[in-house]
Formats: structure tokens, C-alpha cells, sequence
């Protein structure tokens, strides 16, 4: 499956519309790309999702869980009015493409939202099909692909003016390109 994510470096969650009882609707593609339709993330029909429980490490709401083995809840709030995301977490493959001279797929297994219900303008255009969170924790998928030794704990984008580019996992970007540098403290 594909999604077409907001990328955020303010946020750590990576989630996808899951199980929705709330979700942006699928049906009007047009908005984004004609050619690229919007996914729903199935994770009874996956092989390979597994579910997170209540005692995993990355479970950040355990007082809202019933019992020690239930599913793992999950609640964000976002700046934007009223804009949130909340569901259960799982874990799955992501499969990455390299970027070498020997072109391959990688599946690293992340976990990530099953955003089940979105409010505000998740509702309308802000995360077309679920919001990829780049940010410091631990449960981010740069900083997880780094724990798992796929790559060094750093990321690069470039976009072109047209708002199409690339985002490069593990490497610094080329040398001639602009950098914007992180404040981990944004009230310095």
C-alpha cells in the first residue's frame, strides 16, 4: 500500500487512516493527484502487522489502558485548532528504497499510529492520508530505523519550488544544497 503523509519535523507519530471510525474521506483523490489513490491501512488484512500492547516501550498512554495486554492507545494533539489524531499503535513494515549505485528494498519494521479518529483540518486537507512524524523521540521512524542500525539518526528534504522533492533517511544531504537547522528548545 501507499500513502500520501504530511511530513512534520514539529511531531514524532508516523500514523495512517486505520479501522476509521472518523477519518478524512479516501474518495476525492483529485485534491492531491489524479494518478495516486488513497489508502485506508488494513491491519487485519496484513501478514506482517503485529499489535502493541500495553507493556511495550513505546505504549505512552498505558493509564488509559485497560490491562497489561491490551492494544496500545494512542492520542495526538496537534497547534492547528482543534486538530487531533487518536487510535491504537502497531507495528509493521515500511519498505524503503536505497539510494545507491545497487538500487534495493529495505522492509524495517516500524511502529506507528492506526489512526482511527481525526478531528479539524485532518478533516479537510492537512494530512491527506496520515502525518509522518520527524522529530527527536524514540518512537520516530528516523529515530527507530537508526536504533535497528539501518542508517545513522539523521534525515535530509529538498523540495523544488513546485513542492516536489525527496526526503533522504540517514544521510546529510549533497553539499550544495541550503540547510535550516533544528532548535531542540524553541523558547531560547
Amino acid at each position: 500500500m501507499k500513502f500520501l503523509v504530511a511530513l512534520d519535523t514539529g511531531s514524532d507519530l508516523f500514523w495512517v487512516p486505520c479501522d476509521c471510525s472518523n477519518c478524512t474521506s479516501t474518495d476525492d483523490s483529485t485534491l492531491y493527484d489524479s494518478d495516486f489513490a488513497l489508502s485506508i491501512y488494513n491491519f487485519n488484512g496484513s501478514s506482517t502487522g503485529k499489535k502493541i500492547t500495553c507493556t511495550n516501550t513505546f505504549c505512552s498512554h498505558r493509564s488509559n489502558c485497560l490491562d497489561a495486554f491490551s492494544r496500545c492507545p494512542y492520542s495526538v494533539s496537534y497547534l492547528s485548532s482543534e486538530t487531533s489524531t487518536s487510535g491504537v499503535l502497531v507495528e509493521d513494515v515500511l519498505q524503503l528504497e536505497t539510494d545507491d549505485t545497487d538500487e534495493k528494498f529495505v522492509d524495517a519494521y516500524v511502529i506507528f499510529g492506526c489512526g482511527q479518529v481525526q478531528t479539524g483540518s485532518f478533516l479537510d486537507v492537512a494530512a491527506p492520508n496520515g502525518l509522518f512524524g520527524l522529530g527527536f523521540e524514540k518512537i520516530s521512524v528516523p529515530s527507530v530505523l537508526s536504533q535497528q542500525a539501518y542508517i545513522p539518526n539523521s534525515f535530509s528534504m529538498c523540495f523544488g519550488r513546485d513542492g516536489v522533492g525527496r526526503i533522504n533517511f540517514g544521510d546529510k544531504g549533497s553539499v550544495d544544497q541550503e540547510e535550516t537547522p533544528f532548535h531542540l528548545n524553541p523558547l531560547q
